[in-house]
């Protein structure tokens, strides 16, 4: 392990972007395209009764008017994104709703028009007749016997159960000193990225090319072929080079996806559809709704001998992403702790509300959360100091690789393979300077003013599996090409892969071509999430430039007239050893290997990796926080932003840096502000930005430390793990421990994130300063 201070490097795709020529969506010609606009229900539930579309059907431009009956096959209900066996029967959604419809703003029908402005206003000529029906908001409430049901095919609202058990948990609780119980629960909110969701599809008749702003076009091409009829190898996904934010809500499969497409077979020509920002806070997936029952047996020194977690997951309307958030909330309920024993069982749970799917962390902050505040409780019932516990229980660098005993569907045994979490714990508690920090809590105390401090920790699971597939190629010029079936929505993939292959290669990695998500460029690709692309698809292109190497170096010992094994290369020339005088450089080389002229090896110079793993890698951190509350008011001041980070191998800590900031800014708004709130009917009282409270430059901490520690992986020739969720997934502990830490002197206790000011003022209230 080492404590990295590497170099910054500035990003390839920066001048571009912040210059304003970013190429996104809809800045693509549309001259030849035609528009959609969708009618969405403005019931929670009922019954659809009739549509009449004759009205809209005979509006100025109109093209063409479709429900769902018009879409015939392509309207059948979507598949999972991942199966799972504790969700036997999937109620998945539809690109048009027909008989039932179950959340505000599920698609009714479609309208195209020769300008999306005139299908709008042709939408509105469209008369819908609704039956309504009960709705059901809350997860507690939906999971109860006599709820309204949903999905008549299940009988309840519950569509999944899943329990692991690892050890021996009745046995630890029977023998343990002390049995801590506690309740949490956190709310719902969305990512909101800046650029919303879109689609442009063209149809020529054989051949279907679908532009659109997704995280993995691999798996959209064969989500879209399958739904509308086609063979994968008549369809073309590709993502813009551009793609303004995904965060997870660009990476399931919307009624959009199968929609456009299957109105551009119809029409024979371009549609385009893009999604307005209320319709994106409406209809977009969402996530983080959860609530938990906890026990955690412990010594009176505060070692936790084991741990059982019941709780509920809210899934919204249909069961769009599968099982993957609660499993990834049940994996990091453990965080880097050693608990021998656990019982940790969940239920699945359908509302009347907008469908969930990943948002940033995908179900690991939940996980985050509740270890943190059930270590937080285990202090506060023991009267210990929540650090010791922490430093009590932390799993020690010796003992890893540590198999936690749990296990995933789909994406291998929960094995945390390397890490030091005592060290990375102590470098936050050095840079926080806990006792500086006590001594100006008590002067402002005395002044009426109230400072709390946080200190928690986190496991990420990255690297998701199963794979990546990255071409490295020498063009006949001797030009680099690099084309990944991962699409960046700015994180910095051009960076990051033609810096890697540069290296390699020896060519400056700014003349170096990258080409992204293009289902066309590359024969299988993963795509963009889980904290991944660095991991699968950097070790991907290391090993596909590595094979190119090797072959140019056949190639140029032919070339020679040498050994293979003399020849070197050197800032991007091959020269036989000791001879640097006489030398090739690439364009020499991939002149004679597209030309065949080298006897043994094929016309051609590149290769294909496809990087596969049968598990995550596991990243750690510390994240600290020093805040001030304002009692009077429930305001929160955040003072200092502190982390000890441990990605492995760190390529470019700069851009490590900035997915930190970003994350830990994305989840401040959802830690201290209601962000999806409904009506008893299912309405959304948060539905537009007036409401829903998003992140600002002015909410992002005013001084962020950030110290990186490096614990390479085993598992990549790279040695290294995925950043991008890890910032986010302490920031509702940290939050909620530094809050309870300020508002000590009135007792107060947090049990649901978010804590808005109106809790904070009430918990200020409940008792006066002690």
């Amino acid at each position: 392990m080492a404590e990295h201070a590497g170099q910054v490097i500035r990003r390839r795709e920066d001048p571009r972007l912040v210059t304003g020529h970013g190429r996104f969506l809809d800045d693509l010609d549309d001259t030849d395209c035609v528009h959609v606009a969708i009618l969405r229900s403005p019931h929670a539930h009922a019954r659809l009764v009739t549509i009449d579309t004759s009205a809209a059907a005979k509006a100025p431009g109109v093209l063409l008017v479709v429900t769902g009956a018009d879409l015939g096959a392509a309207n059948a209900p979507f598949p999972m994104l991942n199966d799972h066996p504790a969700l036997p029967k999937p109620c998945g959604i539809a690109p048009l709703a027909t008989d039932r419809v179950r959340f505000v703003g599920e698609p009714v029908a479609a309208v195209v028009a020769t300008d999306r402005y005139l299908a709008r206003d042709a939408v509105e000529l469209i008369a819908a007749d609704y039956d309504p029906l009960p709705a059901v908001v809350d997860v507690e409430e939906a999971a109860r016997p006599g709820a309204p049901v949903l999905h008549d095919v299940l009988g309840t609202n519950v569509a999944a159960r899943w329990q692991q058990r690892v050890g021996d948990p009745e046995r630890a609780f029977r023998d343990a000193d002390v049995v801590v119980r506690t309740r949490i629960a956190q709310a719902r909110g969305g990512a909101h990225p800046l650029e919303t969701r879109g689609l442009v599809a063209r149809w020529d008749g054989t051949r279907l090319t679908v532009r659109a702003a997704v995280q993995m076009v691999h798996r959209h091409r064969r989500f879209i072929a399958r739904q509308v009829g086609l063979e994968e190898s008549r369809l073309r996904v590709i993502a813009p080079s551009d793609v303004g934010g995904g965060f997870g809500t660009k990476g399931g499969f919307y009624p959009e996806d199968v929609l456009v497409p299957a109105l551009a077979m119809k029409l024979g020509r371009a549609v385009k559809w893009v999604e307005d920002r209320r319709e994106h806070t409406l209809a977009s997936y969402v996530e983080r709704d959860q609530v938990h029952d906890l026990e955690v047996a412990v010594r009176r020194d505060g070692t936790i001998l084991a741990m059982r977690d019941r709780f509920l997951h809210e899934m919204g309307a249909y069961t769009v992403s599968g099982m993957n958030l609660p499993q990834n909330t049940m994996i990091h309920s453990v965080g880097p702790y050693r608990i021998p024993s656990l019982d940790l069982s969940l239920q699945g749970v359908l509302t009347n509300t907008t469908p969930v799917a990943a948002y940033r962390g995908a179900g690991r902050p939940q996980g985050t959360y509740v270890i943190e505040r059930a270590v937080d409780a285990v202090a506060h019932a023991l009267g210990l100091d929540p650090i010791d516990v922490r430093r009590r229980n932390l799993i020690p660098r010796d003992a890893q690789p540590y198999d936690t005993g749990l296990d995933t569907v789909a994406r291998g045994p929960v094995i945390y393979d390397s890490g030091d979490y005592p060290r990375c714990m102590a470098l936050a508690l050095e840079a926080l300077d806990l006792p500086a920090v006590r001594r100006e809590q008590a002067r402002l105390r005395s002044e009426g003013r109230y400072l709390g401090a946080g200190v928690v920790n986190y496991v990420e699971a990255t690297g998701t599996a199963p794979l990546e597939g990255v071409t490295v190629r020498v063009q006949p010029d001797g030009r680099v090409v690099v084309a990944t079936g991962a699409s960046p929505q700015g994180q910095g993939h051009v960076t990051v892969l033609s810096r890697l292959v540069g290296a390699e290669l020896g060519v400056d990695a700014e003349t170096i071509d990258v080409v992204t998500g293009d289902s066309d460029a590359i024969p299988q690709g993963g795509g963009t999430f889980g904290s991944r692309t660095t991991a699968l698809a950097g070790s991907a292109a290391l090993l596909a430039t590595r094979a190119v190497r090797e072959k140019a170096t056949r190639i140029a010992a032919s070339l020679l007239e040498a050994a293979p094994a003399d020849v070197v290369l050197d800032h991007g020339r091959f020269a036989v050893r000791g001879f640097p005088s006489r030398s090739v450089g690439w364009a020499e080389i991939a002149d004679a290997a597209h030309g065949g002229r080298v006897a043994g090896e094929t016309p051609d110079l590149e290769d294909t990796n496809i990087f596969k793993v049968s598990q995550s890698t596991f990243a750690n951190g510390t994240h600290a926080v020093v805040l001030e509350v304002d009692a009077r008011t429930g305001a929160v001041v955040v003072r200092r932003w502190i982390v000890a980070h441990d990605c492995g191998r760190v390529l470019h800590p700069g851009m490590v840096d900035g997915q930190i900031h970003g994350a830990v800014v994305q989840g401040l708004p959802d830690a201290l502000n209601v962000q999806l709130a409904h009506d008893g009917a299912g309405q959304r009282l948060t539905a537009t930005l007036m409401d829903y409270a998003l992140a600002t430059a002015a909410d992002a901490p005013p001084v962020f430390d950030i110290r990186h520690l490096e614990s390479p992986t085993p598992l990549n020739p790279l040695g290294v793990k995925g950043a991008g969720e890890g910032g986010i997934m302490p920031v509702h502990p940290v939050i909620a421990q530094a809050i309870e830490d300020a508002l000590a002197p009135f007792a107060a206790r947090v049990t649901r994130v978010p804590i808005t000011r109106e809790d904070i003022w009430a918990m200020s209230r409940a008792a006066g300063p002690r």
